[in-house]
């Protein structure tokens, strides 16, 4: 298994924090009149945490952060999807939305919304099964602002019967901008094997066919009864982040809070099983991508109370293992699959599911049942084996070594997920489970076990390929799941089914993991500090930098080195050839990587313009002998046919599924092809890898082996001696080699002021969708200065900033033309783009064009009077940007590496960039935009998913992007 850079960092910080966090009733605790320390902080965690327990029954916790430079709050309500009446399903998530429309202290919508983003800030919210969660961040000067603002929801919001006629449309457009969300089409459909008297197998989002008026019960009464019987203090919880010492926080709890009414909950049924007896626990469906899906769900009891010990983990860990000799390695070696999950499910009240699931190839689908039978043979090896404590002590270790170590956490996530579990762990409790406490007890993990059998068991295959009707006991019948419209058939298990799960035998191939031999035996700190990267070791093509930090005090350290090389992505070709090499070479190493993975020690292996990096994170103590082993790997790896086609297969159906993603993400990246010199679109990639063979990939490889140069980068808890010695052991391997390369930059293709193309983008999304780009097109920008480019970069920054709540407030709330509304800024390379985003599910491109270039219009106008609080708010929040400190060590990892991947290293470009905005003016600000968006001297983008009407064009001008050789877009001279 390969992991991401981001992808480790998250894992260091959540992976323990993923147990089920809802629940039915708040968890009990004894009031606290006066704060009191949290037990159980983290040994890195420089953070301290107070409870507190209003007069009104409110709980808190206070977390006093000495390095939050933005300030938080969230609030957890105990009412989600679960609580909707039966008729008017999403309701609580539509209570949600209308919350945010304004108060009685500030009535005017979007208030709330303009004063976070005008000082810095962000927000949202979000409904789940049985919570609603606001919460937000903004600069410490205005956080009391924002507190008296949020508070207010809870104590006296509108919730206006006008504004109720006109949100639930946004609820719509939210519902509709995610039809073609192929994981809620499995979901939704999955729902109809449920007990459809539970309420999970509900929908929960809502639509304009559910939230309506009612005979004798219309929505605004309903949303009023929501409100009032679950917005009480005693089924909340709050917490506050900021750096402030918790005496102030407690004042500022009690002044803001203590006026939310206190009420006693009413009881809450408690919910039927999961699963009811009778009912079909087969589906089969068929998804709008080419991708084959199995997965095997067991109904198992209630995990919630086991969240010390989590001895789901002990099935999962068992079964995931990616490692020689474990289900997913046996499979994937007869190019059965592509992957292999297992996980467990939230709790839903009194059941949680235990699924594994199962990406298959084509050869898969069509030889299923050699997988069903080895996955069943696999829960039969697991469960008559004798529960090794090895696995429990692992866990325990790892657990801690996580928990104790994990990334410093952002005040807007921590308050988000301290204020959720809160609603379902005791209070004094809620720090320590993020972490295992004990191992489980071999009774416990047993009586998992032996709730995995077939009446529990829910299957569900997703293809577009033949189905196995052997496992189903009635022809197939055909049905559409109202909601997403997919197309699935439900049926019981067939006699022939059922002689595979129960007549498996324990299976020969598969074993049960060994001890891990990668679990990290020091944690030692050097007693080194650089302050910036420097050549600690160089050759001729060779070069390997290197900063000892430990300014984090964690054990960790992030290695980096790139393989550079001529034409590894010049044509479209040699750019599906760079992704096939490392795609292969990853698949042909993950059953030897996930030991380390699985202590803490990741690694990626990316391509890119000039070669492939690879790059190794996680504890210390190891890795300069597991970069140097992947180095070894690397050059050793000879793919061979049968990998070649699977893999190839995958790319070509991952490139195809790239139309089924969320619209404005095609949007984004289409962008991205028009204005970047050597990408190549989708299209393009697809055409190209069509006629690649396995001879093409050999001698692609083999071209990029044979003569390359090397630069590499090593920091954190990595000390100079030790990588030295990597360098020189790195360098003898490279001998004969290494040859000198022209590295080529990442640039933008150039555009002419007043140029407008247009390019619609492949999407199955039934939403139309506009990305409607301005980007400055200075000619001389080959001649503009550092500090030229960095200051027009940063007008169209703050430019963002302050169209952005405009554009919301006016487009979504206003004129409700979509869910998806927003200002982005866009620049890159030294290229300053803004561009303007609608996803729609109502109104057609046309409409939305005009709304878009009228606002663009009427705010170039208003630009020229802005109030100089708006440009010093939109400048203050840049600078705040600018100035944050690295909160781990990957933050400085990841800046320092891009500059030294440059052919020049400038290691202070963000104090360059500060002192740049620090003397910008208004007055050259309005000056700049005037001439840019007001006089229109900006090329323009359009970027849409649909027919465009003909008149349209041709008034607006907008000439076809085309493609020429490589480029989508001809160059201009």
């Amino acid at each position: 298994m390969t992991l991401s850079p981001r992808a480790l960092i998250n894992l260091l910080i959540f992976s323990f924090a993923t147990i089920g966090i809802h629940s039915y009733a708040v968890a009990d605790s004894p009031p606290s009149p006066t704060p009191h320390s949290l037990p159980n902080k983290a040994t890195s965690d420089k953070n301290n945490y107070n409870l507190l327990t209003l007069k009104n029954g409110l709980r808190v916790i206070l977390v006093s952060d000495p390095e939050a430079e933005r300030f938080a709050a969230s609030m957890a309500i105990n009412v989600g999807s679960y609580q909707d009446p039966k008729n008017q399903q999403g309701l609580a998530h539509f209570l949600e939305h209308m919350l945010l429309l304004g108060t009685k202290k500030f009535p005017t919508p979007g208030e709330y919304q303009s004063y976070i983003s005008n000082h810095g800030g962000t927000y949202n919210a979000y409904t789940s099964i049985n919570s609603t969660n606001f919460f937000f961040d903004i600069q410490k000067n205005n956080y009391e602002g924002a507190i008296d603002r949020f508070s207010q929801f809870f104590i006296s919001p509108l919730l206006s019967s006008s504004s109720a006629q006109r949100e639930k449309n946004a609820v719509n457009a939210e519902y509709k901008a995610k039809l073609t969300s192929e994981r809620r089409r499995l979901n939704q459909a999955f729902k109809t094997l449920l007990n459809p008297d539970h309420p999970q197998s509900k929908f929960t989002v809502g639509s304009l066919s559910t939230l309506k008026d009612r005979p004798h019960n219309p929505l605004h009464q309903q949303l009023l009864k929501l409100y009032k019987q679950n917005y009480v203090a005693s089924n909340m919880a709050l917490v506050l982040v900021a750096n402030l010492p918790y005496i102030q926080l407690e004042a500022l709890a009690e002044k803001y809070f203590s006026a939310i009414p206190s009420g006693e909950i009413k009881k809450r049924s408690p919910a039927p099983p999961l699963l009811k007896a009778g009912m079909p626990q087969l589906q089969f469906t068929r998804p709008n991508i080419n991708s084959n899906m199995l997965s095997f769900c067991y109904q198992i009891d209630s995990q919630n109370k086991n969240f010390r010990t989590r001895p789901a983990r002990y099935l999962s860990y068992l079964l995931g293992n990616e490692s020689k000799g474990s289900l997913y390695a046996s499979l994937k070696d007869k190019g059965l699959i592509n992957s292999l999950d297992s996980s467990l499910s939230p709790d839903y009240e009194k059941n949680a599911l235990f699924c594994t699931r199962i990406r298959l190839t084509d050869k898969g689908n069509q030889q299923i049942n050699d997988v069903a039978q080895a996955f069943f043979a696999t829960i039969d090896t697991i469960k008559s084996t004798p529960i090794n404590p090895t696995y429990l002590d692992e866990d325990l270790i790892l657990s801690k070594l996580t928990y104790d170590y994990h990334n410093y956490i952002e005040p807007q996530a921590l308050a988000k997920l301290l204020s959720s579990r809160m609603l379902s762990i005791p209070l004094k409790d809620t720090l320590s489970s993020f972490r295992i406490e004990k191992s489980a007890s071999e009774e416990v993990i047993t009586h998992i076990l032996n709730e995995l059998n077939s009446k529990n068991l829910l299957v569900q295959l997703s293809t577009q390929q033949k189905l196995p009707t052997s496992w189903a006991k009635e022809p197939l019948k055909w049905q559409t799941e109202p909601w997403y419209q997919s197309q699935y058939s439900n049926n019981q298990f067939s006699q022939s089914f059922l002689n595979i799960v129960h007549l498996s035998a324990k299976s020969t191939l598969v074993t049960l993991p060994r001890k891990n031999p990668f679990i990290p035996k020091t944690l030692t700190l050097i007693d080194e500090q650089d302050a910036t990267p420097h050549v600690i070791y160089q050759k001729k093509d060779f070069v390997f930098w290197h900063k000892a930090d430990t300014s984090f005090k964690k054990p960790t350290g992030i290695n980096f080195l790139a393989i550079r090389f001529k034409n590894a992505a010049n044509t479209a070709k040699h750019t599906a050839l760079n992704y096939l090499w490392t795609r292969t070479f990853n698949d042909s190493i993950s059953d030897s990587t996930y030991e380390p993975y699985i202590a803490g020690l990741g690694y990626s292996l990316y391509p890119h313009l000039n070669g492939i990096t690879i790059n190794t994170t996680g504890y210390s103590g190891k890795q300069g002998d597991y970069l140097v082993w992947l180095v070894d790997q690397l050059f050793l790896f000879r793919p061979d046919q049968e990998d070649f086609e699977r893999i190839k297969s995958q790319l070509q159906k991952d490139l195809d599924n790239q139309k089924s993603r969320q619209a404005y993400q095609g949007a984004n990246m289409a962008l991205n092809s028009l204005i970047t010199k050597n990408n190549f679109t989708t299209k393009e990639l697809e055409k190209a890898l069509q006629h690649l063979s396995l001879n093409d990939l050999q001698n692609f490889i083999k071209e990029a082996k044979s003569s390359f140069d090397v630069i590499a980068y090593s920091t954190g808890n990595l000390s100079k001696s030790s990588t030295i010695q990597l360098a020189k052991t790195l360098h003898a391997r490279f001998t004969g080699r290494l040859a000198d390369q022209i590295p080529r930059p990442v640039e933008t293709k150039h555009l002419v002021p007043q140029e407008k193309i247009e390019y619609r983008f492949p999407s199955i999304s039934k939403d139309s969708t506009i990305l409607y780009s301005l980007i400055d097109t200075d000619p001389q920008t080959a001649k503009k200065t550092e500090y030229e480019a960095t200051l027009q970069m940063s007008y169209f920054s703050i430019l963002c900033n302050i169209l952005n709540s405009r554009f919301y407030n006016q487009l979504r709330t206003i004129q409700q033309l979509g869910y998806i509304v927003a200002v982005e800024d866009l620049s890159t390379r030294n290229t300053p783009i803004l561009g303007f985003l609608i996803q729609s599910p109502n109104k057609d491109s046309t409409t939305i064009i005009k709304a878009i270039e009228k606002f663009i219009h009427t705010q170039a106008i208003l630009l020229q009077s802005l109030p100089q609080e708006d440009f010093q708010n939109a400048k203050n929040n840049l600078l705040h940007n600018l100035k944050n400190k690295a909160r781990n060590l990957g933050d400085n990892a990841y800046d320092e590496w891009h500059e030294i991947a440059k052919h020049q290293q400038d290691f202070d470009h963000k104090k360059q960039a500060i002192q740049v905005v620090t003397e910008m003016t208004q007055k050259g600000f309005v000056q700049y935009i005037k001439q840019k968006i007001e006089e229109g001297n900006t090329a323009k983008i359009l970027i849409h998913n649909k027919a465009l009407d003909k008149n349209v064009l041709l008034k607006g001008k907008w000439e076809k992007a085309q493609p020429e050789g490589n480029n989508l877009m001809l160059e201009k001279p």
